[in-house]
């Protein structure tokens, strides 16, 4: 489904009230550089190389709503008679946001502020003001008739509470719930608390899942077992008889409409480093704009889903996506497959007496087309990869400062760069380097003038990378390996097999096409891809494993169904590739160093990549092609 054009469209027709808690968004990023002891204290200062201030709560959401394009977004809330409280206004009316209707309050209330101290990417103790406001009854008052003087001027009112020394004391809640009650029918009401959750009745309401949770648990007020999302979400809607909608972070978001009929969208995989402050807040913008457009729920829940990864790629800061960057996501999005399943192999199912794990996999035909990733699938002379990739990247990341930074700090560079290559396994090396800049950038060690381009990164690695290749290769050549030596068991066999049938068959990789056409005539298996070798021509947008794939789909004879184009490979990027085909999916968790067997840390990518059966290695052909009913 993608009508999301004809929706946004409308979102300039839309007049939007935001009912919150204001808060203001201090970022203090610090450096060693220029510290200094102070001369009146004797105390080692801090120094802050950079700074920037934020809107918060409520206020977030109004921009972020305002930014998605709505008309007229109009603000309610309460903030002090200080400069933090003018800081936060000047952010938002420079935001487009109206601020007529927030109450300043002089006594006994201080703007909501959270300074957040970063110091070479990791936040420290973040310090609060205003957790002792007492809001006075006049304030309550006030908010209260302003909203109700201009509820015909809303599609949707947000209801939008996260402090628990807020405005949202008995008196105001007891006054917001009889004009939900009294005008119920006029506008949607959606209520976002995380506190009050079981206040605000006649509302739909959008939960975290953990609030979800903590919710189901409170009203049982017994240990009782918290049932599947489907069950949950199902009794969510019929215990408040209105549509509830939960998020499920990186898992994507399940909706029960006002029917009970439950929808769901699944979470994007995102590579690269990623900040989740703000994403619930782009979701409800996406969500709320979406329905005030008199878009489905379905529509809104995937809107919301793409507001929300916008989000969480900008790092550093509470991002407000765009309708631009919305539909640019939700163009070609590499959605996470059967989460559950990747993270409990427990829940794994074979063929029986075979070490093939089923997935989703339908029994098909002998396949007219086969397309087969490279490294990790066909060859393992690049085994050994991810090791150099990883020294590259700390190298990188941490300059000079790498026999100096303490085993802590070593420990989480170590991590951030496992993680960097974990999630872009499979795509091509200039995208990886790409991210490995930002991850430079991030992290601070390295001054600006010595950040080196993607391209340069990847000759350092491409330097280090193709010297242990060229070894292996010199081995072969002189009769010290042979084929079976740099290749996955039972892959040139399987190869001869498809040839010998008259399967069109591609070679799709990651590696530099001129490296890969290489390296296949070398190891002398070139001549079973019938259908072309391809590889990365250093074009970022254009991942030469999509490339094959739409070429195929071009091509593609009217007799032939896509299910009968199968892929084989052991990254989950071409296994994303071929879902969006609808492809038959074969995964690999080969382990490359030995050629057989199973390499358990490839299960889960390949899983969530959508793979529908997983084989440790080609010697598993004969049981495979048994259950699928080949003829070979």
């Amino acid at each position: 489904m993608n009508n999301f054009n004809k929706i946004i469209e409308k979102f300039p027709n839309t007049s939007i009230a935001v009912v919150g808690d204001l808060c203001l968004d201090m970022y203090y990023f610090l450096t060693d550089y220029k510290n200094e002891i102070s001369v009146e204290t004797g105390i080692e200062t801090r120094s802050v190389s950079d700074f920037k201030h934020e809107a918060g709560g409520a206020g977030n959401v109004a921009i972020n709503i305002k930014t998605l394009g709505a008309s007229q977004v109009d603000l309610y809330g309460v903030i002090g008679q200080d400069p933090f409280g003018n800081t936060l206004k000047t952010i938002l009316e420079k935001a487009g946001v109206n601020c007529k209707y927030i109450q300043t309050q002089n006594t006994d209330w201080n703007t909501h502020v959270y300074h957040k101290v970063y110091k070479n990417g990791k936040e420290g103790p973040r310090y609060d003001i205003g957790n002792f406001n007492k809001v006075n009854t006049h304030v309550v008052e006030s908010l209260l008739n302003d909203l109700e003087s201009n509820l015909n001027n809303y599609q949707v009112v947000i209801i939008n509470e996260q402090i628990v020394h807020g405005y949202h004391n008995e008196l105001f809640q007891a006054g917001l719930s009889k004009l939900i009650e009294r005008y119920e029918d006029k506008c949607l009401w959606i209520t976002d608390c995380r506190h009050l959750n079981h206040i605000y009745n006649r509302s739909i309401r959008k939960l975290n899942i953990h609030e979800a949770h903590t919710l189901f648990k409170d009203i049982h007020k017994i240990d009782k077992t918290i049932p599947d999302n489907n069950k949950l979400i199902k009794w969510l809607q019929s215990y408040w008889k209105k549509p509830v909608v939960v998020t499920l972070g990186a898992e994507g978001a399940i909706a029960a409409d006002q029917n009970g009929q439950i929808k769901e969208v699944a979470g994007i995989n995102l590579i690269g480093q990623i900040d989740t402050v703000g994403a619930g807040d782009a979701f409800l913008s996406g969500l709320t704009l979406t329905l005030a457009s008199g878009g489905s729920m379905e529509e809104a829940l995937n809107i919301g889903n793409l507001s929300a990864n916008v989000s969480v790629t900008k790092l550093f800061e509470t991002g407000h996506p765009t309708t631009i960057e919305v539909l640019e996501m939700g163009a070609s999005p590499d959605y996470r497959f059967n989460p559950d399943l990747a993270e409990d192999s427990r829940k794994a199912e074979f063929i029986k007496g075979t070490s093939i794990e089923l997935i989703s996999l339908n029994k098909t035909g002998l396949p007219k087309v086969v397309i087969f990733d490279h490294d990790g699938t066909i060859s393992t002379l690049r085994q050994g990869w991810e090791p150099i990739m990883k020294e590259v990247s700390m190298n990188s990341i941490l300059g000079d400062s790498l026999n100096t930074v303490s085993p802590e700090e070593l420990s989480r560079v170590d991590s951030a760069a496992a993680e960097m290559i974990e999630k872009t396994t499979g795509i091509q090396t200039i995208i990886q380097m790409n991210h490995l800049r930002d991850m430079v950038i991030s992290f601070g060690y390295v001054p600006e003038k010595d950040i080196l381009t993607p391209q340069e990164y990847k000759e350092i690695y491409n330097e280090k990378l193709l010297k242990m290749v060229s070894e292996r290769v010199e081995l072969f050549k002189n009769g010290l390996l042979n084929l079976n030596d740099v290749t996955m068991k039972g892959a040139i066999q399987f190869l001869e097999i498809l040839k010998s049938k008259g399967v069109s068959i591609y070679l799709a990789s990651g590696t530099d096409q001129g490296d890969v056409r290489e390296e296949a005539a070398v190891l002398g298996y070139d001549s079973f891809f019938n259908g072309g070798i391809f590889g990365s021509v250093g074009n970022v947008s254009r991942d030469p494993k999509r490339v094959v794939i739409e070429n195929i789909v071009k091509n593609l004879p009217d007799n032939i169904k896509p299910e009968e184009c199968y892929v084989f490979g052991d990254g989950p990027v071409e296994m994303r590739e071929a879902a969006r085909r609808g492809f038959t999916r074969i995964g690999l968790v080969s382990d490359e160093k030995q050629r057989f067997g199973i390499n358990p840390d490839k299960r889960s990518r390949l899983i969530l990549g959508g793979a529908q059966a997983l084989i440790p290695d080609f010697s598993w052909i004969p049981s495979l092609t048994e259950y699928l009913g080949w003829k070979v």
